[in-house]
């Protein structure tokens, strides 16, 4: 097989795990966007838009418009930051912390389930060549 082929493979698979977690969203009545953002918020202690963004690698105005909507939700709160007034920290309101954890219930359950059919060898076989071959991408494309 060609690299070009096993890139292709390697996307196609890439794309189609990202597909699983799209449906998952709709199910739930979210986007894909939402879900991730959803999720760290859930899991990053005083979370901000700007960590969203570094985090999840999504555009300021894309993060804005998914806390805009949590927030009209009745999900989340946000609270200024003492040390710098224009910034807010977002926390889950009660509400916000009960819808999430059922939603991400789910997919945490799921991710452990899917992973826990590897063996320790082929998830340390993943996780170094997965982390390789980000490393040479990067590498290459940032050089270039």
């Amino acid at each position: 097989m060609s690299v070009e082929n096993y890139i292709n493979q390697y996307c196609s698979y890439i794309h189609e795990w990202d597909a699983v977690y799209e449906e998952y969203a709709k199910s739930v009545g979210l986007s894909y966007t939402g879900l991730i953002i959803l999720y760290e918020i859930y899991e990053i202690e005083n979370c901000t838009q700007k960590k969203l963004c570094e985090y999840c690698f999504i555009p300021k105005q894309t993060v804005n418009a998914v806390v805009t909507s949590f927030y009209k939700n009745g999900w989340i709160m946000l609270e200024e930051m003492p040390q710098d007034r224009r910034n807010k920290t977002i926390h889950l309101t009660e509400k916000g912390r009960k819808d999430t954890e059922e939603i991400l219930e789910k997919v945490k359950e799921n991710e452990n389930k899917a992973m826990e059919q590897l063996s320790e060898s082929e998830r340390e076989t993943l996780m170094s060549l997965t982390k390789k071959y980000v490393t040479c991408f990067k590498d290459v494309m940032l050089k270039g």
